[in-house]
């Protein structure tokens, strides 16, 4: 029997959308997801929460059933409505100087600790097209080990605790089994994978959706798609 769950783009049971999305031309069978993280019941409720509500087809061939993408634009749009850049656990800080990220990549690498850069911090190095200087990175790090964390940080770096506002935000993620895991390199800079950075913009406002509007632009004038 599937494992009932209570919300299919939660942080595990989105590991099987992720992959989905990541190939959609692919046939993915139970022992596919399984192997991207998914428990098997996990993985079977996945399937048919996804089959009901249209986003996939199922083939059944016994031993060799397999599921396919046929609604990804479905699957995004029910993805937005269900998250938002809000639910991650934020930090705020202003930082005088110029040289944050240099700064900041430094430190973190010091203490082991992985990043991913998301929302303007990542898409600048894409393909600029909002101005906003401001500064959003993920870091690996366990909420209960947050508060002290980030207080080493603000003597290490130099940064200015808020409350809201700002020019740096750190998030412990909300997707913490797949920001890091999926993260990707830009200019020698850790981002988040575009799906998450897609997700992080669109539900962004009221910038957000614009920046990523473009990116799909930048990707199709490339011949790929970005998400």
């Amino acid at each position: 029997m599937g494992q009932k769950i209570q919300n299919i783009f939660s942080d595990r049971s989105s590991l099987a959308l992720r992959a989905f999305l990541r190939e959609p031309e692919g046939e993915w069978t139970l022992g596919r997801l399984v192997e991207e993280g998914v428990s098997l019941g996990v993985s079977s409720e996945v399937l048919n929460r996804a089959e009901k509500l249209g986003y996939i087809e199922r083939v059944r061939k016994g031993p060799q059933s397999y599921s396919r993408l046929i609604r990804k634009d479905v699957l995004l749009k029910d993805w937005l409505n269900a998250y938002q850049f809000e639910r991650n656990q934020k930090t705020y800080y202003f930082y005088p100087k110029e040289d944050f990220l240099k700064t900041c990549v430094s430190v973190l690498r010091k203490k082991k600790v992985s990043y991913a850069l998301t929302l303007f911090s990542a898409s600048r190095l894409i393909s600029p097209y909002v101005k906003d200087g401001r500064h959003f990175l993920y870091v690996d790090v366990n909420l209960k080990d947050a508060p002290s964390f980030f207080k080493e940080l603000e003597s290490e770096i130099g940064l200015y605790k808020l409350v809201k506002g700002g020019n740096v935000c750190f998030a412990v993620p909300y997707y913490s089994s797949s920001v890091f895991r999926d993260s990707q390199k830009i200019k020698g800079c850790s981002a988040v994978s575009n799906l998450q950075l897609y997700l992080d913009l669109m539900t962004f406002p009221p910038a957000g959706p614009e920046e990523a509007n473009q990116l799909i632009l930048h990707f199709k004038k490339k011949g790929i798609s970005f998400v």
